[in-house]
């Protein structure tokens, strides 16, 4: 269910603005999110919450250290307040696999595609020379990117995996990992440029890949919620006969322990949602296998999830109940949801960042 679907957040600059996150829905065309960004602050122990389990580590291989980037220089402290200066060193810099170079260490285990990276980058065209975008701009802060998403594109992905938190870090993205042969001719990437990125690491962390913790009944008059099959697949949401409520509605089942949610940030989410009117699922990414990210407080997802999710806890599990007015409105998200329906959710909140 994809709430609402604006465009991306001008402060993921970049990453969304260059496409390096596709922004594809996060699955039937009734999403309860506006979309899928990346980016802004988060504690490096966002995803550690009591009675919740952290996300398996999945491996990639990192992208090679080879020479493609050995005339870069970047220099200045990795304090991520300063923007380093930048020094491509003989261009055109091209290559047909992501390179990387670390260019200062960093501490702890590297990244892998289970865990969320956050960073601020400089981003170049390895062609011309020219700095496509700014991470250290003004009123940018560190934005974050779990390398799971499918909408981030292969050759971001690729760079960061095996990327450490204090580290800078250079990596190219050849056109088969990034635009292809096409290019983007508004951001002046021809079909044969090779992108470089250097990136300073803030954070790396893993999400959770699920809630445990003891959950609680919901309050009398709101749907109940059995995870009859464990929490790794969609729970069985039984509605009362009763008429939905006019206003919206929150029970908190499961209490995390884990950062809190702030406006701005994106969370990672497990969902499930149906309609009151009759229970039907109208979308769930437990359903579709995969948890999804939503950018929360800023208008990019329905108001019931931004007025509800802000404040919460990472690892908590909360029922929403909410009326048109703080969902789709009058206009409903066709096929499945009419202008007059109450929407049902349940939430599992596994990371924010």
């Amino acid at each position: 269910m994809r709430p609402n679907r604006p465009a991306a957040r001008a402060a993921v600059a970049l990453i969304a603005t260059l496409g390096l996150t596709g922004l594809a829905a996060c699955g039937s065309a009734s999403s309860p999110s506006a979309g899928s960004t990346g980016g802004s602050t988060a504690a490096s122990t966002a995803g550690s919450t009591g009675g919740s389990t952290p996300a398996a580590s999945a491996t990639r291989t990192p992208a090679p250290d080879g020479g493609a980037l050995k005339g870069l220089t970047a220099t200045g402290a990795v304090d991520l307040k300063t923007a380093p200066k930048v020094s491509l060193g003989k261009t055109p810099i091209s290559t047909k696999v992501v390179d990387r170079r670390v260019l200062t260490e960093g501490t702890g285990p590297g990244a892998t595609t289970a865990d969320t990276v956050r960073l601020r980058a400089q981003i170049f065209n390895g062609t011309s020379g020219k700095l496509l975008d700014d991470g250290y701009g003004q009123g940018r802060a560190a934005e974050g990117y779990r390398l799971g998403r499918a909408d981030l594109i292969a050759g971001f992905t690729d760079g960061l995996v095996g990327a450490t938190k204090g580290a800078r870090i250079a990596f190219t993205i050849p056109p088969e990992k990034g635009f292809g042969s096409a290019g983007n001719q508004n951001l002046g990437v021809a079909g044969t440029d090779t992108i470089v990125v250097v990136a300073d690491i803030a954070d790396v962390h893993s999400a959770l890949s699920q809630i445990d913790g003891a959950q609680t009944a919901a309050p009398a008059g709101l749907p109940t919620v059995e995870f009859k099959n464990g929490p790794t697949k969609e729970p069985t949401v039984t509605v009362p006969k009763s008429a939905a409520p006019t206003t919206t509605q929150q029970a908190t089942l499961v209490q995390g322990t884990g950062a809190t949610v702030e406006k701005g940030q994106t969370i990672t989410a497990q969902y499930h949602g149906v309609l009151w009117k009759d229970g039907s699922v109208f979308d769930s990414s437990w359903q579709r296998g995969a948890a999804a990210d939503f950018p929360i407080g800023v208008g990019q997802v329905i108001p019931g999830w931004d007025k509800t999710l802000v404040g919460k806890k990472v690892g908590s599990r909360v029922l929403l109940v909410i009326p048109p007015a703080d969902g789709y409105g009058t206009a409903g998200s066709p096929p499945k949801i009419a202008g007059t329906d109450t929407l049902v959710f349940v939430v599992d909140i596994l990371d924010a960042y």
